[in-house]
Parts: structure tokens; C-alpha cells; sequence
């Protein structure tokens, strides 16, 4: 049984108007299949520092807070697409919630204070998404929440700022 799909609104003014290069396109989509700095400093064949400064200029560029909300802003944006995948398996709402935040570039603390949860719950509710998944990263978490229709990317064309609220609420 699922329950109701949770969608991340994106405003078109989140993304900032800079294009990523082939290079940084590249380091996202590898960001976004899980791999870490060495992984894809090893498969592109350059320097984690590199790598490092690939993932800044793509926060800025994107506008992002971290490499979650990076694959979710360039999901929106479409800058990556989804790929389809297998349903995912069950996911609770609170589970989705979490995973919604995560999304939102908010860390754990911040999850768990819009939720009123403690960080520990919220941590927990992270390793059973991550562990249903298949998963190692958040940014990897967030790509296959997309993939598996866990996770909707809408795009808010009418020109309001999105909502960040977590609760029953779309966010």
C-alpha cells in the first residue's frame, strides 16, 4: 500500500541562470548514482579537490545547499532526467517526509525540528529509506525517490515562492 506521493515544488527563479558545463554535468550525474569524492575522481580521472570544486560551482549554480537538494534542483530544472526504475518498495509518509527534507537541502536537525521529531528519529527514518532503497548517499537517495515516483519534482510556474513545510502539506 503507498501512500501519497510527495512532491517538492521548485521555483524557476531556484535555479540561478548559468548552465552546467559537460565536465560538472558529468560530476552531478555520478553525485547522483552515489558515488563519493574518490569515486568519481578515480572514474573521471581527476583530483578529488577537483571534484570538490566541480560540486561548489554547481551548488552555486544551481543554488543549491548541498548534493540532495543539487540532484532534486536538477531534476526540476531538467538538467537530469529520471530514468525509470521499479516501483520502489514501501516507504511510510513520515519516511517520504524526511526524505522530502533531505531534498530540500535541510539537514537532519533541521528535518527533525519542522517535523518535531528528535535527530535521532529522523537519522533512523534515513537508514530504513536508505536500506529499502539501496542506497549510500542522501544525493543517491533523492535520484532513485525520483526515479521511483517516491518523489515528485514540480516545477512552480505561477511565480510564488515554494513552500517548505514537511507536514501532510505538498512541499
Amino acid at each position: 500500500m503507498r501512500t501519497g506521493l510527495v512532491r517538492l515544488r521548485v521555483n524557476p527563479d531556484d535555479t540561478r541562470r548559468r548552465s552546467l558545463s559537460e565536465r560538472e554535468h558529468e560530476v552531478l550525474m555520478l553525485v547522483a548514482a552515489g558515488g563519493t569524492r574518490d569515486d568519481i575522481s578515480r572514474e573521471l580521472g581527476m583530483a578529488p579537490g577537483t571534484v570538490a570544486s566541480h560540486m561548489t560551482r554547481i551548488y552555486r549554480a544551481l543554488g543549491a545547499r548541498n548534493a540532495a537538494h543539487a540532484v532534486a534542483l536538477a531534476h526540476g530544472c531538467g538538467v537530469l532526467s529520471a530514468r525509470p526504475e521499479p516501483l520502489a518498495p514501501f516507504v511510510s509518509r513520515r519516511e517520504r517526509q524526511v526524505l522530502a527534507g533531505l531534498a530540500h537541502g535541510l539537514t537532519s536537525a533541521q528535518v527533525a525540528f519542522h517535523l518535531s521529531l528528535s535527530i535521532e528519529t529522523v537519522k533512523t527514518h534515513l537508514r530504513r529509506v536508505y536500506r529499502k532503497l539501496e542506497v549510500t548517499s542522501g544525493a543517491n537517495a533523492v535520484d532513485t525517490a525520483i526515479s521511483r515516483r517516491l518523489l515528485a519534482v514540480v516545477v512552480d510556474t505561477n511565480g510564488a515562492a515554494p513552500r517548505r513545510t514537511l507536514g501532510r502539506a505538498a512541499v
